[in-house]
């Protein structure tokens, strides 16, 4: 059976009817409560929105950093394991990969998998790059720069 893909003018036309969360990037990570009561949550104080920006930084939203000696990329890979995962330095760009097979989760049956590419400020010394995930999901890959005549003048 054929199920038709809604268009994001659906999502808009409906409002706050639909849980917003259905149609964007944190489908199958489950619902909060004001995914189920948004009306009521915007009619108390629109400071009551704080719990949204926190589930946005756990959503799997990555966070790229160009310090003045260093280039980091941190992202969440809570639902990969290192095997599903592959980092690779392609030219002047960072890709990571991430797939895995279908597996059971609390609401069914599902499988994942996302391409992340971003491109590499040209002063990253590629021969030192390092990359690592920890235990709780959060990869992080880091290039120290290297330092130019620009800088050691200042």
């Amino acid at each position: 059976m054929d199920i038709t893909i809604q268009h994001p003018w659906f999502k808009r036309a409906l409002g706050p009817l639909i849980p917003s969360r259905l149609f964007d990037q944190f489908f199958g990570e489950g619902l909060f409560e004001y995914d189920l009561l948004p009306l009521f949550s915007s009619t108390i104080s629109p400071y009551y929105r704080q719990s949204l920006f926190r589930s946005v930084l756990e959503s799997g939203i990555s966070e790229v950093r160009s310090d003045r000696d260093k280039f980091t990329i941190m992202l969440d890979v809570k639902h990969f394991s290192p095997e599903d995962l592959s980092v690779k330095i392609i030219d002047d760009f960072v890709e990571i990969h991430g797939k895995h097979s279908e597996r059971q989760d609390d609401h069914g049956y599902i499988s994942r998998e996302f391409h992340r590419r971003y491109r590499l400020p040209a002063n990253v010394d590629q021969a030192a790059i390092t990359c690592s995930l920890s235990n709780d999901g959060m990869l992080t890959f880091t290039g120290p720069k290297v330092p130019s005549n620009m800088d050691a003048s200042h």
